[in-house]
């Protein structure tokens, strides 16, 4: 991959049912913070049917999702979400196989 390939980051969240509303909550706050880091192109979450979550994220390139995990936003949000899983999250990196849709 070049330094400059953009990049989609899927991270599965599962969340004990007791903490799924504080999860919610918190998520729905976060998710904007997480969509203003530099480089980042939007993130999103998503509830499974199943009551799991996955965020879904596009990054510029690689290094604007390292330098996010490196922040002391991220330092604050995922020590926060781990106390609520009940298995370990699991996380893909992607490389789009199509471009985002241009914005007018």
């Amino acid at each position: 991959m070049t330094p400059t390939a953009p990049l989609v980051r899927i991270v599965h969240l599962s969340i004990a049912p007791a903490h799924r509303a504080e999860f919610e909550a918190y998520v729905a706050q976060k998710i904007t913070v997480v969509a203003k880091q530099p480089g980042c192109r939007s993130a999103t979450w998503l509830r499974a049917r199943d009551g799991s979550y996955f965020t879904y994220s596009e990054w510029v390139a690689e290094e604007f999702l390292e330098d996010y995990r490196r922040s002391a936003t991220f330092a604050e949000i995922w020590p926060t979400l781990k106390a609520w899983f009940d298995a370990p999250a699991r996380a893909w990196s992607c490389d789009p196989l199509t471009e985002p849709p241009c914005s007018a």
